[in-house]
């Protein structure tokens, strides 16, 4: 397999595509246009006290200050002149501190403490997570912390025994691989950062060490080496752990809880204090608790449970009981799950009440409840489940293919058959989920990427077959009934990670269809299924207040299928929780809309006359969202990111974009009309969060695949 390997060149600012957002974000949203804005220009921070930028209209003065939550006063900004590179360039300059301004002239002033934008996905069968978007301001601090402070990140994530996910260098090369390109559903190759063979995700700053998903080490040699070695593993999990975490703490787990309670008065710009003061910025402030969801909040936990680590193997290996790791015992942990493996249970009582004392001096605790002993064979119900459904999947979804030789052994012509039973593929999967005591949640991602590959597979082989010997009924036949075996296994547990796979299978079968020209009525029965699959799930999974990620996927997916399956204006309302008024009647304000829901749903409708009253009141509702919060807008990074969406979006009227840049408080109208037509490119309006026109379903989700960390 040849690789090609391209030296990366090193952006500060490559944190804002990889580390500062969470992996469950709906497929319309990217920092990508944030990114190139920034390095177009040079917008940085410089220590404590300004923010810079290249000198250019007041338009771009202004849609600077509102991104990044820098109050509208001319006393904080001023012209100077930065050498970059060989040359000497005009910059705009926001003073954050006070130094040299009046004291008249101080306020309004930035603000410290900025709101995250905090939405919920579903986690377990009750539970939800809540996921969290920081402020872009926050966001560049993040890219700046990284680049001051990198090799001290490296440093303390490189200290543990016990720990199999961390960062190990910074990413410096991306690698063209042609296998996986052959592989994607777009045309167009992307880049992506590996380290040795392993897939990391795309463009992430650092590359990680081992394991990029838990399922890795499940199957590692140093997995089953543990296995033979020991007689007995122990899983354990930390308790709410990013919930839980104390900021300080990074002080205690990096110069010693004694020594930062000292030094707390000279702290100042030090590493720990640097990175506490970031995590509270960013969180309003919070000191209880990180925000969840983007990878840099993983590092942070990750020097704290680092340090935790070491204080366990230490005194396990010098108090009364002598245990020595990687003789007595093993431990690993992949965040903050915890494998243990032990030979008796005086050693385990012994390991797991020395981890409960460490992890109580940080304000950790374990979950006991959700603690599980195995023992020898040590196989977990999981690894049984995956190999039954590895076996199933094999078996039952292939295309068989016949190759008929002439007389000199050359393939004279190809014949082939499928057949794809979904109600025997249901039933033995449920059989197999039942036998070995599992939940669907565990298995899904697992399944649906063996069908995600087996699908490719089925098209790849139909193309195999002598073009007058091929069925495209048979073909369709086979794709309906694997559509419905997706779909009942999916429409249990939906998660974001198994929407994104369940819509790269679907777009392997769209775009055969596409590419092939099938007839009408066959790709039409494909589409029909697909798009009363989809409608069912929406009905199932109704926008209740944690507008569900994973169905504003679906509802993108629904828009790949073209015109002859859009969404009824009163379906699309009600899947998002909005009373249309009748006639005559009174327009009730119904539910309040999130970004992601307003977002997705003005995206999903463009500008089709037949959702007009809709939109009209998506538009009302999201003006609604941030007049209502106008108090604290610039700091709140869900109405700065809706914002900037509202005045890009192509399908909103003028007026109401003034509107909302006038809760933000820009009140000249020839200055709001030169924000919202604002483009540093001619030939296109500039987009911001949402890409609003130049959209590509499939490679959005290849970016998404090489993304995914755990």
């Amino acid at each position: 397999m040849s690789h090609k390997k391209i030296r990366l060149p090193y952006k500060k600012e490559r944190s804002l595509l990889s580390d500062v957002l969470p992996y469950e974000i709906p497929v319309s949203f990217s920092n990508r246009h944030l990114y190139s804005f920034i390095l177009r220009h040079r917008i940085q921070k410089i220590g404590d006290a300004e923010i810079i930028w290249l000198k250019g209209s007041a338009a771009l003065d202004r849609l600077v200050q509102l991104m990044f939550c820098l109050p509208d006063n001319p006393h904080r900004l001023s012209d100077v002149k930065r050498w970059v590179g060989e040359q000497e360039l005009d910059f705009r300059k926001y003073q954050l501190d006070n130094r040299g301004i009046s004291q008249a002239n101080q306020h309004p002033k930035p603000k410290d403490f900025l709101t995250p934008f905090c939405y919920k996905i579903n986690h377990k069968e009750t539970e939800f997570r809540e996921l969290c978007v920081p402020h872009p301001r926050s966001q560049l601090l993040v890219s700046e912390f990284y680049d001051r402070c990198k090799e001290a990140i490296l440093y303390y994530t490189s200290l543990s025994p016990f720990s199999i996910r961390a960062p190990s260098k910074v990413a410096k090369f991306t690698f063209h691989n042609d296998k996986l390109h052959k592989e994607r559903l777009s045309v167009e190759p992307s880049k992506i950062e590996v380290v040795d063979s392993e897939y990391e995700s795309l463009r992430s700053f650092f590359v990680y060490r081992e394991y990029s998903n838990i399922y890795k080490f499940y199957e590692s040699y140093r997995y089953h080496r543990c296995e033979k070695k020991y007689n007995k593993l122990i899983k354990l999990d930390i308790s709410k752990c990013f919930d839980s975490i104390y900021t300080h703490s990074i002080g205690w787990a990096t110069i010693g809880k004694d020594a930062q309670k000292e030094a707390l008065g000279e702290s100042n710009g030090s590493f720990p204090d640097r990175f506490d003061r970031l995590m509270q910025r960013m969180n309003m402030g919070e000191t209880n608790g990180i925000i969840i969801g983007p990878e840099f909040s993983r590092i942070f936990a990750e020097i704290i449970l680092q340090a935790i680590d070491r204080e366990v193997e230490h005194t396990l290996r010098n108090n009364g009981s002598r245990l020595e790791h990687q003789v007595d015992y093993e431990v690993f942990r992949y965040v903050d799950d915890y494998f243990v493996f032990y030979n008796c249970d005086e050693d385990k009582t012994r390991i797991v009440d020395e981890l409960q004392h460490a992890l109580r001096r940080y304000k950790l605790s374990l979950n006991s409840a959700k603690a599980v002993v195995y023992e020898k064979p040590i196989i977990t119900e999981i690894t049984m489940a995956k190999q039954q459904i590895a076996q199933l999947l094999e078996k039952r979804i292939n295309f068989n293919l016949d190759e008929i030789l002439d007389e000199d052994g050359e393939v004279q012509e190809t014949k082939g058959s499928v057949y794809i039973n979904s109600n025997a593929l249901i039933t033995s999967f449920k059989t197999i989920i039942k036998t070995c005591g599992v939940e669907y949640k565990d298995m899904l991602n697992y399944t649906l990427s063996i069908i995600e590959r087996k699908s490719r597979s089925l098209v790849d082989d139909y193309m195999k077959v002598s073009s007058e010997n091929r069925s495209p009924k048979q073909m369709v036949n086979a794709i309906t009934n694997l559509v419905e075996f997706i779909f009942f296994i999916y429409a249990v547990s939906p998660r974001v990670n198994t929407t994104i796979r369940l819509c790269r299978i679907l777009e392997v079968f769209n775009s055969f269809l596409r590419m092939e020209k099938f007839d009408r009525v066959l790709v039409q029965i494909v589409h029909k299924q697909i798009y009363d699959n989809i409608c069912f799930i929406m009905r199932k999974n109704k926008s209740s207040e944690h507008v569900q990620v994973e169905t504003l996927y679906l509802l993108i997916a629904l828009s790949a299928l073209g015109r002859d399956y859009w969404l009824e204006q009163d379906v699309l309302a009600d899947y998002l929780g909005v009373e249309l008024p009748s006639v005559g009647s009174i327009k009730s304000p119904g539910k309040s809309l999130n970004y992601f829901s307003i977002t997705v749903a003005l995206f999903y409708m463009r500008d089709k006359v037949r959702y007009n009253e809709l939109r009209g009141h998506v538009v009302d509702s999201a003006i609604k969202r941030i007049r209502d919060r106008s108090e604290t807008c610039h700091k709140d990074s869900e109405l700065v990111l809706l914002l900037f969406d509202l005045i890009s979006c192509p399908y909103i009227p003028s007026a109401k974009k003034a509107e909302a840049l006038g809760v933000f408080g820009v009140s000249d109208a020839a200055l709001a009309a030169d924000m919202v037509g604002y483009s540093d490119d001619a030939t296109k309006p500039q987009c911001w969060f949402t890409n609003w026109l130049e959209f590509d379903f499939a490679k959005e989700l290849d970016a998404k695949r090489s993304q995914e960390v755990y």
